[in-house]
């Protein structure tokens, strides 16, 4: 079974990007310095990239990232593989709230709503299921993408890459962050970016370049409730590039 299809999966991640702190981390103390991670993949940069006219979330997962960005793009869409995380993030959109089940222990949960920024604009929207690996070309070319926690859970990122490239306009923006996590459930390992001497971004940078250029690259960390006692604590690397 897709992991990404069940409901403890769906609920850990609506929970990753609508939870409040006190949702995420029920404690006094803890890594709360890692929390809305989501948000910060578009608020640590776009202030200083400006505003944009179309925005890509590439693996946008439950939608957290794709309403974020319009507070800098006319229109946004938000593309994942999954159909039960798309199907969250439509429903989100047009109800502006959701409903959150948080797992406590062994079967006990609590279950919250949370609701929208009053001040996002969710009709600069769209939703799709998709591959990132093979974007429809019906959806045109954009001026930002994001890519977050994805290119370490495609089969051939170096194939994700070149998607990036083919989408992305001249004097266009992306946005990558991961915390490399490179697994064979995901990628085959002749496939890894990473290698015994070669880091994923020196890898990344060799393939983008020179039709990209590395802006800045930063890290950002995050942490992911599993249960009330059991966190998952990892750090991105985030890195901006810019298309000349």
């Amino acid at each position: 079974m897709n992991i990404y299809e069940t409901d403890l999966l769906l609920n850990q991640y609506l929970l990753f990007h609508y939870g409040t702190a006190e949702d995420q981390v029920p404690y006094s103390f803890g890594p709360r310095d890692a929390l809305f991670y989501p948000s910060r993949c578009v608020t640590d940069f776009l202030p200083d990239i400006g505003r944009k006219t179309r925005a890509l979330d590439l693996g946008c997962a439950v939608g957290r990232s794709t309403f974020e960005l319009t507070h800098w793009a006319d229109e946004v869409i938000g593309i994942d593989l999954s159909g039960q995380f798309i199907a969250a993030a439509q429903a989100i959109q047009e109800a502006g709230k959701v409903q959150i089940r948080i797992l406590e222990e062994g079967r006990r949960s609590t279950v919250v709503t949370r609701r929208l920024d009053p001040e996002i604009d969710r009709s600069k929207c769209r939703f799709f299921v998709g591959d990132a690996l093979r974007v429809s070309p019906e959806l045109g070319s954009f001026d930002l993408i994001l890519a977050a926690n994805l290119i370490d859970r495609v089969s051939r990122p170096v194939d994700l890459l070149g998607e990036i490239k083919r989408l992305l306009r001249s004097n266009g923006h992306v946005i990558l962050a991961s915390p490399y996590t490179w697994l064979e459930e995901f990628t085959p390992s002749e496939n890894w970016l990473a290698g015994a001497s070669v880091t994923t971004l020196s890898r990344i940078q060799e393939i983008l370049e020179p039709d990209l250029v590395l802006v800045t690259a930063k890290d950002l960390p995050f942490l992911i409730r599993e249960h009330a006692r059991k966190f998952q604590w990892s750090v991105a690397q985030a890195s901006l590039w810019k298309r000349s």
